[in-house]
């Protein structure tokens, strides 16, 4: 099976492998695109990427961010309960702490202790329900799970669950099963009651058994709370070493009349393209609580853009070192960057440049022609991304699709072999030039000739 978009000569010089895949097991490939892609492409947006096969043939891929991971959190929380015998008077409910003051020369203080309460806890009488006790939960109350002994007597429960502040007005609240089974080891259990109560909605629940629960014993009562946590979007991180300006005047543009105080400037440049999403900055172990200047600009015939302006710090807190949160840039793809700093740390620190960005994941189909290769085409007139990204899409659609995660590895090209880095000119500079040297050509012609005239006039 192949999907091929096209052919590529293995002549083709405008065609630049950067990464290869020697061997999958799999159709469906997925792997980590790193900034290092945008050292060779042309284009921020990677229009110019091509994933091909051995033979040179053009593989359907797509790019997209890494879908966001999340995880489950979930916490037990014990609390307390209480056998209700039949009968029991509503004051039997209310006693469920003691009380005690204490009188000392200069100081009265009054403290109450939960405790069981002795006329709940007669064996001899039969259950009416079970009390259970949230009044010091502050905390939602999402499930209630119940633990009892195996029983064939207590299989099934069928519960009614209500809730109170008082003591007196109960409100329902669910009614469900539960199943504790046990048969040739293997157990199927179904013991936890859904509530979805708010923080100190009810201070106490009352659990009606209405079926299978007679000399029911419950041994554990406990509050079950679940997170779903989304964990924090993978980011392509990477850092710029930078030089030391000699002058202390800042880029910023201001009137001339407006006095500046002087700056200590380092100046970074990179080789990529990305487009950078945030920006920090590492000053090593110095404490910094002052203001700081970051500039960008696409190539040095540009001024310098301001990219943020305000206070930045540096400290230590204990035995760790922190600083200020990343700065937020949108997608700023230029190759220049300066950092302006107090005068007075010229001498102190050396200063790196952190970059980062969203990561990015390539998805290609394979053909069982490996090995696959991601390449940058230079005379690219065409976007192969979207063009690829429409039979992608056909070819996926409606699939369960398992994934295979595999890792690139570079074949470090010469960026000498990209057109971005290539030295290019234009037929309009080339004519200028021409027109230029003929005529400067013809002016030093008309000179000789006129020296040589007068020298012959001079000898007649």
């Amino acid at each position: 099976m192949c999907f091929a978009l096209g052919f590529i000569s293995a002549a083709n010089a405008d065609v630049v492998p950067v990464y290869e895949i020697k061997q999958t097991t799999s159709t469906y490939i997925q792997t980590n695109l790193t900034h290092d892609i945008y050292r060779y492409s042309s284009n921020s947006q990677l229009t110019d990427l091509l994933v091909v096969d051995q033979q040179g043939n053009k593989l359907p891929y797509r790019i997209s961010k890494p879908s966001a991971e999340t995880s489950v959190q979930s916490e037990q929380i014990p609390v307390r309960f209480f056998p209700v015998p039949v009968g029991a008077a509503p004051e039997t409910l209310l006693i469920f702490s003691s009380a005690s003051i204490r009188l000392d020369d200069n100081e009265i203080s009054v403290s109450a202790e939960k405790g069981a309460n002795p006329a709940t806890e007669n064996p001899s009488v039969p259950t009416d329900f079970y009390l259970v006790d949230l009044s010091d939960l502050k905390k939602r109350a999402d499930k209630l799970a119940l633990l009892w002994p195996v029983s064939e007597a207590h299989q099934y429960l069928e519960v009614e669950v209500s809730g109170t502040n008082d003591m007196t007005n109960w409100s329902p609240i669910t009614a469900t099963t539960l199943v504790q089974l046990q048969k040739d080891g293997e157990f199927l259990t179904r013991n936890k009651i859904p509530l979805n109560l708010s923080e100190m909605q009810y201070a106490y629940l009352r659990l009606k058994f209405t079926r299978g629960a007679e000399n029911l014993i419950l041994t554990q009562v406990q509050v079950e709370n679940t997170q779903t946590l989304a964990n924090a979007p993978q980011t392509d991180t990477w850092e710029l070493q930078g030089a030391l300006t000699k002058s202390t005047e800042s880029a910023l543009r201001v009137e001339r009349h407006t006095p500046q105080p002087p700056v200590s400037a380092w100046e970074f440049e990179r080789d990529d393209i990305a487009p950078v999403s945030a920006v920090s900055i590492k000053l090593g172990n110095i404490q910094y609580g002052d203001i700081i200047h970051i500039f960008s600009r696409p190539n040095n015939k540009k001024p310098w853009s301001l990219v943020h302006q305000g206070i930045w710090f540096n400290a230590q807190v204990g035995n760790e070192w922190q600083q200020s949160n990343a700065i937020k840039v949108h997608n700023n793809t230029h190759a220049h960057w300066r950092i302006e700093l107090h005068e007075l740390v010229r001498t102190q620190v050396t200063p790196q440049l952190v970059l980062s960005r969203d990561a990015q994941m390539l998805e290609f189909i394979a053909n069982n022609a490996a090995p696959y290769r991601i390449a940058i085409d230079n005379q690219a007139t065409t976007d192969h991304q979207a063009l690829g990204l429409q039979i992608f899409s056909q070819l996926i659609a409606g699939k369960d699709i398992q994934w295979q995660q595999t890792t690139l590895e570079p074949l470090n090209p010469s960026l000498n072999s990209f057109s971005r880095h290539q030295f290019h000119v234009s037929w309009k500079t080339v004519l200028f030039w021409l027109v230029l040297i003929g005529a400067v050509s013809a002016l030093i012609w008309v000179a000789v000739r006129l020296v040589g005239q007068m020298k012959n006039q001079q000898i007649n």
